[in-house]
């Protein structure tokens, strides 16, 4: 069966729809141009039960809650606000009333939270397993679009907040944890399967550094940062030097690696998916601005290598450099 990535380049061979559409098929969303001095931009995300979700897993509201969510940080990932979203359901037999109203709930609540309009969508039945396919708009000014095309040699590689968290926390909810197993505090178990349920989109970030045109190139950690980094190495014809000692792994995920589980924190933060936090290029006359951009709530902004010439990802450890591969997560259709 084809990759994702094989579907998605071929699609990109055929020929552009209109002039209007500024950028289409391959970014985190497409942009269309308006004349009004605002650009919008469209994309959108399907959720399959056991594939992307488990609903034994997840309370149905935090399943809405991260189908609008994933959205929203594409929307962030291109520099822009969103404003609308639409919200269709293929639903099996075995959802309740009660199990729809939750998903519902949690759906408009991050939408209210946001700033986001649910203005349709549609609904079906499904012979077996829940479908979610939320559509988001949003509009960035005229030119301002951030995409993956833009990283230049020279340029310094940033990303927000920690990673590893989403990837860990995935592996316990299929060894049986739930959310609610522990009350305690200082369990860093309850953290890190938060980060995979209730990814929070980096919506003000994103904005700022759309807005001030700091990002030369950006995208949001869906499937691992080796992966997501080597699709910006690619639209942009670059290479990158990333360094091991500079990746910032959550602490939730250094605290069991030191309980002595066997746990490769650094290849959990290279690889996992499901971060949903922003990886991005700036112009190194940029630093003390993007480092400004640390002070918004809850956002950590963190150095982690550069953009090159030679085109390959290259991990720089122990005094040496490897290659490294993107083997983050990929769909295979």
């Amino acid at each position: 069966m084809p990759r994702e990535s094989d579907i998605i380049a071929g699609l990109k061979k055929r020929p552009s729809v209109k002039r209007d559409v500024l950028l289409g098929i391959g970014d985190d969303a497409a942009v269309i141009k308006t004349g009004e001095g605002r650009e919008l931009l469209a994309c959108c995300d399907l959720m399959v039960e056991g594939v992307h979700f488990r609903t034994d897993w997840s309370p149905a509201g935090l399943l809405g809650r991260k189908a609008l969510a994933v959205n929203l940080s594409d929307i962030a990932a291109m520099g822009g606000v969103p404003k609308f979203a639409m919200l269709s359901l293929a639903l099996p037999e075995w959802c309740s009333d009660d199990f729809i109203a939750e998903l519902f709930d949690g759906v408009f609540k991050l939408a209210e939270a946001t700033g986001v309009s649910i203005i349709g969508g549609d609904t079906s039945s499904s012979r077996d397993s829940l479908f979610i396919d939320v559509s988001v708009i949003g509009e960035c000014e005229t030119g301002k679009a951030v995409t993956r095309r833009g990283a230049k040699v020279g340029d310094t590689i940033y990303v927000s907040g920690s990673l590893g968290a989403s990837a860990l926390g995935l592996s316990l909810l299929e060894k049986g944890f739930r959310l609610d197993d522990s009350q305690d505090p200082n369990d860093a178990r309850p953290q890190a399967v938060r980060k995979h349920l209730v990814p929070e989109p980096r919506l003000e970030l994103g904005r700022a550094l759309g807005h001030a045109e700091l990002a030369t190139a950006m995208i949001d950690i869906s499937d691992g940062l080796s992966t997501d980094l080597w699709h910006i190495l690619d639209e942009s014809g670059v290479g990158a030097v990333i360094h091991a000692s500079a990746i910032p792994v959550a602490e939730c995920v250094t605290a069991i690696a030191l309980e002595g589980n066997t746990i490769d924190h650094l290849m959990l933060a290279l690889n996992g998916g499901e971060e949903y936090e922003l990886l991005f290029t700036a112009s190194p006359g940029k630093t003390q601005e993007i480092e400004k951009l640390s002070d918004l709530p809850g956002v950590k902004i963190y150095g982690i290598g550069e953009i090159v010439a030679r085109r390959d990802l290259l991990l720089a450890r122990n005094d040496a450099f490897e290659s490294l591969s993107p083997t983050g997560f990929e769909h295979r259709i």
